[in-house]
């Protein structure tokens, strides 16, 4: 009998290993969180959940940011005279808006350690500006303007600069792997920083762009590090660091979808967001929506809702900057329970991030990794939800769905 005593140890030792890493695989998933068994293909779904991946942002994590609207913003004249590579120790200390004011909120929730990343050389190659990945590669596209005195500094060669003040993700890559960094906060306003998201993430490095006009260039990238749109942030329930997104949104693959979008150039560009990503969705995900695309601009979102009054629609794709663009989204949401808005190109903006805490069920943000289930009683789908939302809040919402 005891020539079969060691056996069967090693036997239920690596058992047990093979359920340890069954579990903790699971856990982890494909959207940060938990497998759910209510998931299924895009094309045999009936409901698509927006807003249900998360990143969890530990105590302590290595946040590395760009300089530019979080530590200084010269253009404003906000502190200007602090070093643009000076680590802040205060979430005051940080420019009080756009991207400076939710990693404030990751300094308040988790204490993150954040890391400014300057100093990053940008190349002009055939006439356009490229930021470089850690190999010294530039091709992460640039905006001109930030080879401007404002940003970057001269060198010896014409066709190279040294971008000081950094903003976008272009231009964080060397940074962000150099500095082993957990999550990265900057500007998604261009498809070469949607690029740069998208390498960071297939290389385990979690993405927040607040201002994600371009974020859904990156539907369909299978990296391990979580990107997210602007989407919440929230401290998590167990006191142990803050948590961005888990804000679900259902949204049944047949509705009516009134969707924004603009022809317009700068200021008014970014409302073309929403449309952005509900096309690029069916496209990555070979899906067909229902969707009303609604011409309008900054301060015109009463034309989205008129819309969806007119049709009957209770979803909407809208981009909320302004009190002008919050007032008539606010109304419409308060109308009806089974009202929902996806918010795009507005955590940024006081008026469109004060939307998701007063509505916490009828409203998320850009989630370039939606999550498709298939069709279940309203009991589970709000038992699903609730699941996601238990990492911030202990209540039980209870979400209206048709």
């Amino acid at each position: 009998m005891k020539k079969f005593i060691i056996p069967i140890i090693i036997l239920l030792c690596v058992t047990g290993f093979l359920v340890g890493y069954i579990n903790i695989h699971l856990v982890k998933g494909s959207h940060n969180q938990e497998n759910y068994s209510v998931e299924t293909s895009p094309q045999n779904a009936s409901i698509i959940v927006m807003g249900a991946t998360y990143i969890n942002v530990p105590n302590n994590a290595k946040v590395v940011t760009q300089v530019d609207r979080v530590i200084k913003d010269m253009d404003s004249n906000i502190n200007v005279n602090t070093p643009p590579g000076q680590s802040p120790t205060a979430p005051k200390q940080l420019v009080p808006y756009m991207e400076g004011a939710r990693v404030a909120q990751l300094m308040k929730y988790a204490h993150v350690q954040v890391i400014p990343i300057t100093g990053v050389p940008i190349k002009n190659i055939n006439g356009n500006w490229y930021g470089p990945d850690d190999h010294g590669n530039f091709i992460f596209g640039v905006d001109p303007s930030k080879a401007g005195p404002l940003f970057s500094i001269n060198t010896s060669d014409p066709n190279t600069k040294i971008e000081v003040n950094t903003h976008g993700m272009n231009v964080m890559v060397p940074g962000a792997i150099n500095n082993n960094a957990y999550l990265v906060v900057a500007c998604g306003d261009l498809p070469g920083k949607a690029k740069a998201e998208k390498y960071m993430a297939e290389r385990g490095i979690n993405c927040y762009a607040p201002c994600d006009r371009f974020t859904a260039n990156v539907m369909g990238y299978n990296g391990t590090g979580v990107i997210l749109g602007g989407e919440p942030i929230r401290p998590l329930n167990d006191g142990t660091g803050a948590v961005i997104g888990a804000q679900p949104v259902p949204i049944g693959k047949n509705e009516l979808i009134i969707v924004q979008t603009t022809n317009e150039t700068y200021p008014d560009q970014y409302c073309d967001t929403p449309n952005r990503y509900f096309k690029d969705l069916e496209k990555s995900y070979k899906v067909k929506l229902n969707l009303d695309v609604v011409n309008a601009n900054i301060g015109e979102s009463d034309k989205i809702v008129a819309e969806a009054q007119k049709t009957g629609a209770n979803v909407i794709g809208v981009r909320v900057e302004t009190e002008k663009d919050k007032k008539p989204v606010e109304a419409w949401i308060k109308a009806d329970p089974n009202h929902r808005a996806i918010l795009f190109h507005s955590a940024a903006y006081t008026a469109g991030y004060s939307l998701f805490s007063e509505f916490p069920t009828q409203v998320t943000g850009q989630d370039p990794r939606p999550t498709f289930i298939k069709q279940i009683s309203t009991t589970q789908l709000n038992q699903f939800l609730n699941q996601i939302r238990s990492l911030w809040s202990k209540q039980n919402y209870t979400t209206k769905f048709p």
